[in-house]
């Protein structure tokens, strides 16, 4: 025989397993509006890097590399060479056009040369093959010892010298003595030499010189093919002039021989 007691105690376990089942069906179901929200936040990322990305400036500056410690720094660029600019006067446009076809202007420009100096170097030039005009050597030669003569002589500070310093910057800044002028021994061809030869070059030229006839004779024939305008019936008196007063040196004469040492008498 069933008692009510029982019949509640069965409903009451059926009860509780059902609620059991529930439960636990509920645990393992993950929510719709959980996995919603994922789906919905996972399809947004990439929106927003897109956007991200798209905010970013087009031509952003790129950093530059470090530099290995290892390595040299990059060196500069030479500067250009400055072109030197001559002084003006009527002789550079010819020391620019003829000069520096061969040298650099350079080599006149820290020169400093008397007028016949500068003469004798330009005729130096042009019997290397320098094609300048002979009307236009004066103006040239002019126009270097004017602006490149030698240089003046340096002055000596006077500022708290000493009476010894201050006569030594005295001496320091007296002008430098004139040249002496050459003359020429007197002879037939001393007129001859005197205008013909130190047209193109200084008479020192001459005096330093020893040759025989046939040299001297020689050395003429060079200046009138170079352009020279020594008169054909000069240049014999010329010649004989030249050798005479400018020939080879004489050789050295002998030592005078030493007295004979006298012996005692025995």
């Amino acid at each position: 025989m069933r008692t009510p007691d029982s019949h509640f105690s069965r409903y009451s376990a059926l009860i509780a397993t059902l609620i059991c089942i529930l439960g636990l069906g509920v645990i393992a179901t993950p929510s719709k509006s959980g996995t919603q929200a994922r789906a919905e936040a996972g399809a947004a990322l990439p929106g927003a890097l897109v956007h991200r990305v798209r905010a970013l400036p087009a031509a952003a500056p790129r950093s530059a590399a470090p530099q290995d410690a290892g390595q040299p720094a990059p060196s500069a660029a030479p500067a250009a060479p400055k072109p030197v600019e001559l002084p003006e006067g009527d002789g550079k446009p010819i020391a620019t056009e003829y000069c520096q076809m061969c040298h650099k202007l350079t080599n006149l420009t820290k020169a400093h040369k008397d007028l016949d100096d500068w003469k004798d170097t330009i005729r130096t030039m042009i019997d290397r093959g320098a094609s300048i005009p002979d009307d236009k050597v004066d103006v040239l030669a002019q126009y270097l010892a004017k602006n490149f003569g030698p240089k003046d002589p340096t002055s000596a500070s006077a500022a708290s010298a000493t009476p010894a310093a201050s006569s030594d910057a005295a001496a320091a800044s007296a002008p430098a003595p004139a040249k002496a002028v050459v003359e020429l021994p007197d002879g037939d061809g001393k007129a001859i030499a005197t205008e013909n030869c130190q047209a193109c070059h200084k008479l020192t030229n001459l005096t330093k010189a020893h040759k025989s006839l046939d040299d001297w004779k020689e050395t003429v024939q060079t200046m009138i093919d170079r352009g020279a305008n020594v008169p054909a019936d000069q240049v014999d008196t010329l010649v004989q002039y030249l050798a005479k007063n400018f020939g080879p040196k004489d050789a050295s004469a002998p030592a005078a021989a030493a007295p004979p040492s006298s012996t005692p008498a025995n």
